[in-house]
């Protein structure tokens, strides 16, 4: 779920967030390394009395008073690795899904088994992968045609089609559309329909 959603992260705002995870995980291992000693600390020394007269006595901290530093020690342990994880997770996913684009580059349609062939992956991650670059604005001029199980390039023209014009149901525009690939409105976003005659 983490993965997935770091995924949709733009490529030019991965460096800079990870850095800064890295940097909260810093601090919170900072923290929870000051805060873990209390709980180590077993006696705390009492005092009675004035500089010469002064009588001092180690008292013995109940448990109760030193688990809360654990469990705050703990807690911020795991925010830390957490943190390092997530940072991870977006430098290492970053030149992995370059990939693609290097795959995809001059190519008007490509199987998705071919690609996963190429990678060394299966076909439903490929598919997951390439979605998430399509849908995080990486590859913005492709689209996966699950039908024929291929990513196409929008500027692809299947041989068997043609163009018609349709009507945008919502707000009227006529629109030029190539049978067999789905488009929006040019004037309101859309998605078009093309009836059936």
């Amino acid at each position: 779920m983490i993965s997935r959603a770091l995924l949709r992260i733009p490529a030019e705002h991965r460096k800079p967030i990870a850095q800064g995870l890295l940097w909260v995980a810093g601090i919170a291992a900072f923290f929870g390394a000051l805060d873990f000693p209390m709980f180590l600390i077993k006696t705390e020394e009492k005092c009675k009395g004035h500089l010469w007269a002064k009588e001092c006595k180690d008292v013995p901290i109940p448990l109760g008073d030193r688990v809360p530093h654990l469990l705050i020690a703990i807690g911020l342990f795991s925010i830390a690795l957490i943190c390092v994880f997530a940072a991870w997770r977006l430098i290492s996913t970053q030149g992995h899904l370059k990939k693609y684009q290097a795959i995809l580059t001059g190519v008007e349609a490509m199987d998705i088994g071919r690609i996963a062939d190429i990678t060394r992956s299966s076909p439903s991650r490929v598919r997951t992968e390439i979605q998430t670059l399509i849908d995080s604005d990486e590859i913005s001029d492709f689209y996966i045609d699950y039908q024929r199980d291929q990513v196409v390039s929008k500027k692809y023209v299947p041989k068997s089609s043609h163009k018609t014009v349709v009507t945008c149901r919502l707000c009227g525009a006529h629109n030029e559309l190539i049978v067999g690939i789905t488009r929006s409105c040019a004037a309101c976003g859309e998605p078009l329909i093309l009836k059936a005659r």
